[in-house]
Formats: C-alpha cells, sequence, structure tokens
C-alpha cells in the first residue's frame, strides 16, 4: 500500500494553506493540493501571492484553471519558482461560473486545447502536469468518449490522471449537486485503468473510510479523498496509520504544534479565524465536540486575541486530548 499516492482533494475555500499545515501534521506522507486558482490571478498579481499562499510549508500541488496555452505556459514560469511540486489542470469544476469562463469540466469536449495545455506547461517547466477531471459531462458520457479524452490528452504529454468517478451535469445541477446526484461509477474507473495500463490513474469521489481505500488500491494507482478529510481531519491520522502504517504525531504534539502556528500567524497578521475554522471537527463525535465547535468557530472565537483563545483551547484540550 504505500506504494499508492493518496491526497486530499483541492477544495475552493478549504484547502488552503493554514488547512494543509494542519494536514501534514495529521499524515506526514498525504499528498496536498492547493485549492483552483486561474491563471489570470496568477500572471495579473505580484509573484508573493502564490509565495504567501504556500508560505513556510513543504512542496504541494497547485491546481489551475485555464483555456488558453500561452496563458498556461506564463503561469508556469511563475509557480516553478514558488514552492510547488506539480501542477493540476481542474478539467471538473461544473460551476457555472467557471463554465462562463470556458474552463473546468466545460473543457472535457475539447481535449485537444486541453492537450496543448499540457504540452505548453512540459515545454516551459520541469514540474509534472496531472489532469483531475469528471468521466464525462452531460449527455458525453460514454465510455468511449472518455477514451478519447485521454487517448488525446496522452499524445501530448499527459501521463497522470485524477478522475472523479462521476459525470457533470452542466445545466441544472449546483457543484454541490454535481457532487451527489450524477451516479458514481467506480468500476469504469477500474477499467480505463486496465485499458491504459501505462498511465497513473486515481480515483476520486465519495470516499470516506480507510476500508475503501485499500479496496481501490487494489485497481488504480491512487486515492484521492475529498471532503471527508476536512469535514472529519482526524480522518487523515487514520490514513497514516492504517495505509501508511506510520506512527501518528500524538495528539498532545499535534495541538502544540497547531497553537504555535496560530500565535506566529497572528504576529503576521492572520486573522485566528482563517486558521481555527479548519480545527472545528477535531473532537467530531465525542464528548464536548459542541463546546469546541463553539469555542475554536463561534462568533466569540473571532473577538478574542490570539493569546487567549490559545489559553481557552488549551484547557479544553488538556481535560480531553486523550480521547483521541
Amino acid at each position: 500500500m504505500t506504494d499508492k499516492r493518496i491526497s486530499v482533494a483541492p477544495m475552493m475555500g478549504m484547502t488552503d494553506r493554514h488547512y494543509r499545515f494542519m494536514a501534514s501534521l495529521l499524515c506526514e506522507r498525504i499528498s496536498l493540493y492547493t485549492p483552483m486558482i486561474h491563471v489570470d490571478a496568477i500572471l495579473q498579481s505580484k509573484k508573493n501571492f502564490l509565495e504567501k499562499e504556500n508560505k513556510d510549508s513543504r512542496s504541494v500541488a497547485i491546481q489551475i484553471a485555464g483555456n488558453d496555452p500561452i496563458s498556461v505556459s506564463a503561469a508556469s514560469k511563475v509557480i516553478e519558482n514558488c514552492n510547488y511540486n506539480e501542477i493540476n489542470l481542474n478539467i471538473g469544476c461544473p460551476s457555472e461560473r467557471v463554465q462562463n469562463c470556458k474552463v473546468g469540466a466545460a473543457l472535457m469536449d475539447e481535449p485537444k486545447t486541453v492537450g496543448r495545455m499540457v504540452e505548453s506547461i512540459r515545454n516551459t517547466c520541469d514540474l509534472p502536469v496531472t489532469i483531475k477531471t469528471r468521466l464525462g459531462i452531460d449527455d458525453f458520457d460514454s465510455y468511449e468518449f472518455l477514451c478519447e479524452f485521454i487517448e488525446t490528452t496522452s499524445e501530448y504529454g499527459c501521463d497522470h490522471y485524477i478522475l472523479h468517478a462521476r459525470k457533470a451535469l452542466l445545466n441544472g445541477l449546483s457543484p454541490k449537486e454535481n457532487r451527489s446526484i450524477p451516479p458514481i461509477n467506480y468500476p469504469r474507473v477500474y477499467k480505463i485503468k486496465e485499458q491504459y495500463s501505462d498511465l497513473k490513474i486515481e480515483i476520486n469521489g465519495e470516499i470516506k473510510k480507510t476500508d475503501e481505500i485499500k479496496e481501490h488500491c487494489k485497481y488504480v494507482d491512487g486515492v484521492m479523498i475529498g471532503r471527508e478529510a476536512c469535514n472529519n481531519p482526524l480522518f487523515l491520522r487514520d490514513i497514516a496509520n492504517s495505509i501508511y502504517q506510520d506512527s501518528p504525531m500524538e495528539m498532545t504534539d499535534f495541538f502544540e504544534r497547531m497553537f504555535e502556528y496560530i500565535l506566529k500567524e497572528s504576529n503576521y497578521g492572520t486573522g485566528v479565524h482563517f486558521i481555527t475554522r479548519h480545527m472545528t471537527a477535531l473532537f467530531k463525535g465525542m464528548s464536548g465536540a459542541k463546546e469546541w465547535r463553539k469555542l475554536v468557530g463561534g462568533l466569540d472565537s473571532k473577538k478574542s486575541s490570539a493569546e487567549d483563545l490559545v489559553k481557552s483551547m488549551k484547557l479544553f484540550v488538556e481535560d480531553r486530548v486523550t480521547q483521541h
């Protein structure tokens, strides 16, 4: 199992640098992604925008959205010098705003455009390029359609795909509905790996248990988990123990590292709530979970100084951390 890659999906508003710091403490070997960043934001902002996005962190993958090979190439020049280890093309987001920009899942029916973006990045920098996509869009959801997309884009140099195991419906469903209403189809992802054995194929979609990860890894090269990693962050600790067979960091040490991080970031001017909001589910299902959520995620947490909030959090943790 240790040769299989386990990752946390790029999620808007969720997998920011504060979340990724916490996730790395819970599972050192988990692969992490930034939320999707449009190439225009990279090109129109100062370089320190990307440097700050991954400040004081180990290198992670960056997910970008775009539809122009020239712009994507220019953005990759900036990315290469900012502590990232992979460039992932978002060809799976179904939101209306993303569609209006003709990026995300709306590009699934333009595999040559996607392929040219892959080629432009590979010609510009040395970072590996991956594609995250769906199984299809709207009525273009046959196995043959997916094969054509993979075959075309792989001809331009992509050899690593992360497949969300359901299609996207571009009209009539919200992004949230698109994560649950189109039926999941894991066997189709397995079949793709079987047919294209020379490519790296990872699977994504509704994966919430370590036993499910182990089962998927019998058929594919890796597993990407989504919202479960945020809604139940201790799932990452289970992955460290059960999948990688590592000894997870003791929870007392974990909380101390988080408290140090909160105080350090506060000194830089970071709002404490931007960090603690990722910690609200750390006592999920345990005694005091509601009290903890109120302490770190309620309105009072936004009003408290970093020092006062950390003191309160320490008092809470000292009484209950042994439950972990």
